[in-house]
């Protein structure tokens, strides 16, 4: 299934489900059991012939024809047991305890209680500035479920006590009796197939690609029609986490996450890794310095930017997640800027666990970091050189082989304005590079001009590594413009690069 025809086809679901909301839970419910049902059938077939033959072989008759039905049947057996005791990994993260965190644990206690869901088996806190639930089924498909909490440093970082504990129970309602217990089911379902289906696709046995071809179609197909209630689903989890901290502090914590995880991604990343152009080193360690910037915030002017552009943005097929606006309209409430933020949840919530764990963040960034960091350093370092020692010089007379790195240089340094037509140039000329050309199609695709097509197809004819990145690139600038004619093509190129 294309990335249109799901669009087409969940844009057409949810008009169905408003129209009959009732019916089209039984119908996804249904859907969902279909699953269930081939796994037994074919099991039950596959014992049946495993059975017949045995006994066709233990009463000394039709040997032959024995031994064939019980190969069959033990194959066929084997074979789907196989494909659906997937082993899926299970979330990664520096595991808390109640010793360590009782504050958080208190108010993980609390929602437990309120809420009347399953129990809450580990909790673990990563660097991210996201929160989660996830749910790691022992026996696939037929559950065994261990819950995980995963509480993001970075996001406990950027928000108030009460704010953090409306994410968290936003969602815990996912998994406790907020969507009921099929939507509950459902939920869990759309989520252990998802993540079969990414397995599924990497079979490289052609007879295991041919055995789970119905996997292979039932699971977009499911998800498709599942996708509508998933997102009735996160308005659901909304009142579950307004039922906690009030609909005002539910809505805070959506704005708050909208408005400073933008200033995460456009201000305190990018002014971090910017060190890299003038120090050898890192000059400050984020986890550490994420206390400060959040505390300090952002300029009004932004988080004023932000908001208005998070409210701007419409509900779309990407993401089940509904726009902030929708979302706040649910709650019944307006937006509101977060104010100063005093004491952060990480703060509250982990207590004197935070410096720990801070550090031990940073240590692993900087070692993860450090190489890329040299890189970059180095790259700045001789771009400023080849730039010195072209002093005085006009591009337009320079040959190919020099044009080339000299433009490379400028767009290394940020003066993409100046570095863009002379790429251009480079690229087109017979002995052009692909990375030039490459290059020159992503500046070109920032700037939403449809000229990078051009130099995306010319970087592809002169180096195969790049046809994948350069077809899906091109494919989601066709996809960003609306353009289904494009979208539709390159994204069906985008496909079978994939299978190749």
């Amino acid at each position: 299934m294309t990335q249109q025809e799901f669009r087409r086809l969940v844009a057409r679901l949810e008009r169905e489900c408003d129209a009959t909301p009732g019916p089209y839970r039984l119908k996804v419910m249904a859907l969902a059991a279909l699953g269930y049902a081939y796994v037994i059938g074919v099991l039950s077939i596959a014992a049946a012939a495993l059975l017949w033959g045995i006994s066709l072989i233990s009463g000394g008759h039709h040997l032959f024809a024995g031994a064939k039905l019980g190969l069959f049947g033990g194959a066929v057996g084997f074979l789907l047991v196989r494909a659906l005791w997937v082993r899926l990994d299970p979330p990664t993260g520096r595991r808390l305890t109640a010793a360590e965190a009782p504050k958080l644990f208190e108010m993980i206690g609390k929602i437990l209680k309120r809420e009347k869901g399953p129990k809450i088996h580990e909790v673990l806190v990563t660097e991210d500035f996201n929160a989660a639930i996830v749910q790691t089924p022992r026996f696939g498909i037929f559950g065994g479920y261990r819950n995980t909490l995963i509480v993001g440093l970075a996001l406990m970082q950027a928000m108030t006590p009460k704010e953090f504990a409306a994410v968290v129970a936003h969602e815990y309602g996912h998994i406790s009796g907020s969507h009921g217990k099929s939507g509950a089911w459902v939920y869990r379902i759309r989520l252990v197939w998802m993540r079969l289906y990414e397995t599924f696709q990497q079979e490289s046995d052609w007879f295991d690609k041919l055995f789970t071809r119905f996997f292979r179609w039932f699971i977009p197909y499911f998800n498709a029609y599942s996708f509508v209630l998933a997102r009735q689903q996160e308005y659901e989890a909304d009142r579950a986490s307004a039922r906690l901290v009030g609909s005002a502090v539910a809505a805070q914590a959506l704005v708050a996450s909208s408005v400073r995880g933008r200033f995460m991604g456009e201000k305190f990343w990018p002014g971090l890794y910017a060190q890299a152009d003038r120090l050898p080193r890192p000059g400050f360690l984020p986890h550490a310095t994420l206390r400060t910037a959040f505390r300090l915030g952002a300029s009004d002017e932004d988080n004023a930017r932000w908001l208005k552009e998070a409210m701007a943005r419409r509900t779309d097929f990407d993401d089940t997640h509904p726009c902030l606006r929708d979302r706040l309209d649910a709650l019944d409430e307006k937006p509101v800027l977060p104010g100063p933020l005093e004491t952060s949840a990480a703060r509250y919530f982990l207590g004197e666990s935070l410096t720990a764990i801070v550090e031990a963040f940073d240590r692993e960034w900087l070692e993860g970091v450090q190489k890329d960091w040299a890189e970059r350093h180095t790259a700045v370092r001789a771009a400023e050189a080849r730039l010195e020692a072209a002093a005085g010089r006009d591009p337009k007379r320079m040959e190919v082989e020099e044009l080339a790195p000299y433009a490379l240089a400028l767009n290394t340094l940020g003066r993409k304005e100046e570095a863009l037509p002379l790429l251009r140039q480079a690229a087109e000329h017979s002995r052009g590079s692909a990375e030039v050309a490459m290059q020159a199609a992503l500046l070109l695709l920032d700037a939403g001009n449809a000229d990078a097509i051009r130099y995306l197809e010319l970087a592809m004819d002169r180096d195969g590594e790049l046809i994948r990145e350069a077809t899906w690139r091109a494919w989601q600038f066709f996809e960003a413009r609306g353009d289904e004619e494009q979208a539709s093509y390159w994204g069906e190129r985008l496909e079978r690069v994939s299978a190749d």
